[in-house]
């Protein structure tokens, strides 16, 4: 009986590895959620071009269309905190078919009757702050759905394709939205309908009940506040980060500016509306391109010096922009693509930049409170910069404004070249702490 049983134990293959034959379903769901992710994202771009377009076409005033605009702004800065809050203790699944269905209404009880029955123009201000909370509450709760879904071992490889999706989205979902709405105004928002009716029908196939396979024993929950205090206190405490932060809100808000720029002045010249989003789109492109490169510069060039380095690029940027202002019209449609191609560029830049400094110096454990903290006030500068924007616009000439940006962020280049001794002292003194991810550039 011994013998048959080792000739019958030598005789039999060697075991399977796990994961091999048949596709395991973490990768199908992992599937489903990555293509809501990018159609909800690609509805997002086409959207937020659209709703502009639509505003200046209207009303021809800049100072509505930076409202309008400014309104789906605001719900990322108020509500990015509760809403990712929210989707931690809820079910995802939920989070993400309510918020598909919210979008729908929008879309058709909103948006449509601005474009087939002239409804008053305001009521795309109320569109766009909705389709913000519902696409904040998509994306908070979709990122809450990948560790649910996706083992610990691939978490890497799901998040770098969810960072692709982002670029890949701003790079094809601008130029749609300006070719859709050049066919006919209401095409975009037949498309975002289809968009949302897609992820939503996705949606319905994940897993119910999704939870983190690590999620701790149920207890009292920490205070928001405290919560967000501490992110805040540890960013006042570091020079690098407190000095990244305020670069970050300015150049946002100057941004936000430059966008409506390029916007008024591919209008006035009478661009048509799918070239204007193929100028839009060139942000995607550059970004695209800086999330490939940046992790090759990022770890040859210390942080203070990097973040100099990408302020002064982007004065040099703003300086093609009011060059190609300032000549023949046909320099346009090199200079708006290219400042905005390099703008997109830099900024995945320093986002590697600011992503490996946090990962190198920042507690594990604080670190969401830090990133969440951070993108309040980053984020908080959109919607201000957008505003002030269209009252510049709406008195000054589009050089003007590009002339006062390029001094504006000139002068915090300077202040960051000034600082540059100070930051490398700090940062060079600076320990790692325990527990903090391996020195390597990685994207944030």
């Amino acid at each position: 009986m011994d013998g048959v049983t080792a000739r019958t134990r030598a005789a039999a293959p060697p075991p399977v590895p796990e994961n091999t034959g048949a596709r395991p379903p973490w990768r199908r769901h992992f599937a489903l959620l990555w293509s809501g992710g990018a159609l909800n994202g690609l509805g997002t771009m086409t959207f937020t071009l659209m709703v502009p377009l639509l505003a200046l076409a209207q009303s021809g005033s800049p100072v509505t269309a930076a409202w309008i605009a400014a309104a789906g702004l605001v719900p990322n800065l108020v509500l990015h905190l509760p809403l990712g809050v929210l989707a931690d203790r809820g079910d995802p699944r939920r989070m993400m078919l309510a918020a598909q269905t919210g979008r729908l209404m929008v879309i058709v009880l909103l948006v449509a009757p601005v474009v087939l029955w002239s409804a008053p123009v305001h009521l795309l201000a109320a569109a766009t702050a909705l389709h913000a909370v519902c696409s904040t509450l998509f994306e908070a709760a979709a990122t809450i759905a990948v560790p649910c879904l996706v083992p610990r071992s691939e978490l890497a490889a799901a998040s770098a394709k969810n960072e692709a999706h982002v670029h890949g989205t701003q790079m094809i979902g601008r130029p749609l939205g300006g070719f859709l709405f050049g066919l006919a105004a209401w095409a975009p928002v037949l498309s975002n309908a289809v968009v949302s009716l897609c992820v939503l029908a996705g949606t319905v196939f994940l897993p119910r009940g999704m939870r983190p396979k690590d999620e701790p024993a149920p207890g009292r929950r920490p205070s928001l506040v405290r919560e967000f205090s501490a992110g805040l206190v540890l960013l006042l405490r570091d020079r690098l980060l407190t000095l990244t932060l305020v670069v970050c809100a300015v150049t946002n808000a100057v941004f936000q500016v430059v966008w409506l720029v390029i916007m008024l002045v591919a209008t006035d010249r009478g661009l048509p509306p799918h070239l204007i989003g193929a100028i839009l789109a060139a942000t995607g492109v550059g970004g695209l391109l800086g999330s490939v490169l940046a992790p090759h510069l990022v770890s040859r060039v210390s942080a203070p010096r990097m973040v100099a380095l990408c302020v002064w690029t982007w004065v040099l940027s703003l300086a093609v922009l009011v060059l190609a202002l300032s000549l023949d019209p046909h320099w346009l449609m090199v200079g708006l693509p290219l400042t905005w191609g390099t703008i997109g560029f830099v900024g995945a830049h320093i986002n590697v930049t600011r992503g490996t400094y946090r990962a190198l110096h920042v507690p594990p454990r604080l670190l969401g409170r830090v990133i969440g903290t951070d993108r309040v006030f980053t984020s908080g500068a959109l919607p201000l910069g957008m505003v002030c924007g269209g009252y510049l616009l709406e008195y000054l000439s589009p050089r003007t404004t590009s002339v006062l940006l390029l001094a504006g962020v000139g002068a915090v280049a300077l202040a960051v070249t000034l600082l540059l001794p100070v930051l490398e002292r700090s940062a060079a003194g600076r320990p790692r702490p325990a527990g903090a991810a391996a020195p390597r550039p990685a994207l944030p």
